[in-house]
């Protein structure tokens, strides 16, 4: 009898102390949306397209992940909340922080919210360090960005289909056999 009120104490004092630790482990809260977006970094370029639809694409440097499948499942969830257009997660080989290449519309969604929704993911586990941003911009007819869409037209960089000349499957396939 004496054995079995031991063993009953044991299992409650576990259970307790496990009740405890996942309480206090799991209690802490996420850091506000004003705070997290003042320690990333914060980079934007701008690239005159002259045709399609302008949209931005956002390559965050997430710290705290550990799996693709579970981690960046997570991740696209979350960002799929905010209505992104597509998320793309890239696990680092090496040491340093691992990547989430977002494609949105910088009209509907805004980097600040992309960073906060990640950050309150599981009470915080994942932290942004870095935020890459490329916008695309409408070229005007005149061959200039358009003013009322570009900030600022210094670091602009225009890209031609005329200029990238891509060889031709055929020709390469005629090299290859001719070896």
């Amino acid at each position: 009898m004496t054995v079995r009120l031991q063993h009953m104490s044991t299992r409650n004092l576990f259970f307790a102390m496990a009740a405890a630790l996942v309480l206090l482990g799991c209690g802490r809260s996420a850091a506000p949306a004003e705070e997290a977006m003042a320690q990333v970094q914060r980079t934007v370029t701008e690239v005159a397209i002259a045709v399609g639809e302008p949209v931005a694409i956002a390559d965050l440097s997430i710290e705290g992940m550990s799996c693709e499948m579970a981690c960046g499942s997570a991740i696209r969830k979350a960002l799929a909340k905010l209505g992104v257009a597509g998320t793309e997660i890239m696990m680092s080989e090496t040491e340093g922080p691992d990547h989430a290449v977002v494609t949105y519309d910088a009209s509907k969604v805004s980097d600040e919210q992309m960073v906060s929704a990640i950050h309150t993911i599981h009470d915080g586990q994942f932290k942004v360090v870095a935020v890459s941003i490329t916008k695309q911009v409408k070229q005007g007819a005149n061959g200039k960005a358009d003013p009322a869409k570009a900030e600022k037209e210094d670091g602009v960089q225009v890209y031609s289909p005329r200029e990238v000349v891509l060889p031709s499957v055929l020709a390469i396939l005629s090299r290859i056999l001719r070896m």
